[in-house]
């Protein structure tokens, strides 16, 4: 059976270079890419997003599902952050982590 494989867009610690990409190890990094729509801040430390009138930029990545629930449980998915499809500026649609109240 193959495999299906999902788009994340990071854009905090799990970016290149930053101290949780040894997570994305076993990812295919896709591209660059811009988020539109959100605003980014930091809540208890750590990078956040919220819906917004901004715009950042981050990393695709191409990921397995056992890889997505690793990256669930590292981001504390459904209490510190969801996860949500978002279209990217170029009309990709992908996962991206965000505070729960960008959910309601």
């Amino acid at each position: 059976m193959a495999t299906s494989f999902e788009q994340i867009f990071v854009y905090g610690s799990l970016k290149s270079g930053r101290s949780a990409h040894h997570l994305l190890a076993g990812a295919q990094r896709q591209s660059d890419g811009w988020l539109d729509g959100v605003r980014m801040g930091r809540f208890e430390g750590y990078p956040m997003l919220w819906s917004g009138d901004q715009a950042i930029d981050g990393e695709v990545y191409r990921v397995d599902p056992a890889l997505m629930a690793q990256l669930d449980a590292y981001e504390g998915v459904p209490n510190d952050y969801i996860r949500l499809q978002r279209q990217l500026r170029d009309g990709r649609q992908v996962w991206v982590y965000m505070h729960p109240s960008a959910g309601l």
